[in-house]
């Protein structure tokens, strides 16, 4: 069908709460009277696969290269399904990642095989590392950035193959999400919400710096408005914020609590947070108070020096106060540590270990931690995770299990690939 769209998520890839993405780029498109189809091929095929959860999720090339050919020779059927699905669209998007490249460009070569006609736009984070390598072809379409106004263009027919950074300004003119096109009852109870784009903070080892140009945010009272819907809509009062900081103003965060309070919504809801300086105790009880049940915070280094290097901003001073005033409010959080950057010495690891273990009283979990990984190649003399930075992290485990200290175990050392 002309000007049509189908975009897929391919697997392997989280598995817990619905693709936001893939609903924001529907509604969009509905909105622009645009037809498109989504598919979750992630959670169909980890259901159908009845592949362990942690296998599905852990980094693995011989796993990610091989997962393609495992589906084709256990389900033949399944994709005989998804290829007849996939007739009657002009276009074919898919949303791409590290984990999930290998799958998705095989599957497009599949598809150029049966639909020598179809157009394939590649979207997604990965998309930009693979420019940076100077991997991009002029045969499909490549979104760098988000997708709406692209998609947009290019099912309206406009012909350039590569679109960089074409940001929507006012996110409040976005519709709400409706999740119907998706498979009920394959999800966590949880419902995703996105309150902005990008991220005001430019923590130097981050990639999210890159991915947008600049940060927006939606008003407090469309979030409030965007969570009664969902919660009339799909009968649940549990959120999980998506953005990758929620506090990056406290006059919208106050102004959100006390929406939600007044309007009796009786929600729960986590997020993740940076540590604020000047965070004012009475914000963090509105909070706890409109129904915030977890926080996850980026720590990283309990070295100023390290926490300097890295550009994140605070002190150790800082993030204890930040950490003392979550704590008299009675809100739970977890906290991350990278491990092995580059410069860490001894010293600095060690001001870590002593900073977790004097104030493991005030801090509840630790959320994940990892040796450091060089996402964006600037240290190419350097491979990354160092044995260093692994061992470190296995001494930092045996302090947390020695002082009855509380972790995720599927989050350490889960970033490297095996």
């Amino acid at each position: 069908m002309r000007g049509s769209v189908y975009i897929i998520k391919p697997p392997p890839f989280w598995t817990k709460t619905v693709p936001l993405s893939l609903v924001q780029l529907k509604r969009y498109l509905d909105k622009c009277g645009l037809r498109s189809k989504i598919k979750d091929l992630n959670i169909e095929l980890f259901r159908l696969s009845s592949v362990p959860l942690n296998e599905w999720l852990s980094l693995n090339d011989d796993f990610e290269e091989n997962l393609l050919g495992r589906i084709t020779q256990r389900f033949p059927g399944y994709l005989a399904d998804l290829f007849q699905d996939l007739k009657d669209a002009e276009f074919i998007g898919f949303s791409l990642f590290k984990r999930n490249r290998a799958f998705a460009f095989s599957l497009a070569d599949m598809i150029r095989d049966k639909y020598p006609d179809k157009k394939i736009i590649f979207g997604g984070p990965d998309v930009m590392f693979l420019e940076r390598e100077t991997s991009l072809n002029t045969r499909d379409y490549w979104v760098i950035g988000e997708g709406e106004i692209p998609l947009q263009k290019i099912l309206c027919g406009e012909k350039e193959k590569i679109y960089r950074f074409q940001q929507i300004q006012d996110l409040d003119n976005l519709p709400f999400y409706d999740f119907d096109a998706l498979p009920k009852g394959h999800y966590s109870s949880a419902l995703p919400l996105l309150s902005s784009r990008g991220c005001p903070q430019r923590c130097s080892f981050c990639t999210e710096r890159l991915l947008y140009k600049k940060f927006r945010y939606h008003s407090p009272l469309y979030i409030v408005d965007q969570i009664s819907v969902l919660q009339k809509k799909y009968n649940s009062n549990t959120f999980v914020f998506c953005d990758s900081l929620l506090n990056y103003d406290k006059q919208w965060l106050e102004d959100f609590c006390l929406n939600v309070i007044d309007k009796k919504m009786n929600i729960k809801w986590e997020a993740q947070v940076r540590i604020d300086r000047d965070f004012p105790l009475g914000l963090a009880r509105l909070m706890k108070k409109s129904g915030c049940f977890n926080l996850f915070i980026g720590l990283e280094s309990g070295s100023d020096d390290i926490l300097k290097r890295m550009n994140k901003g605070f002190t150790t001073d800082c993030a204890l106060n930040f950490f003392n005033t979550l704590y008299a409010a009675g809100l739970h959080f977890e906290i991350s540590l990278i491990f092995g950057y580059p410069s860490e010495t001894d010293k600095d690891f060690n001001e870590t270990m002593g900073f977790v273990k004097k104030n493991k009283r005030i801090i509840p979990k630790i959320a994940q931690a990892n040796p450091f990984i060089d996402y964006l190649n600037c240290y190419k003399s350097v491979a990354f995770p160092t044995p260093e930075g692994v061992f470190r992290v296995e001494r930092f485990l045996d302090l947390l299990d020695n002082n009855d200290i509380k972790y995720t175990k599927s989050f350490i050392s889960n970033l490297a690939y095996h």
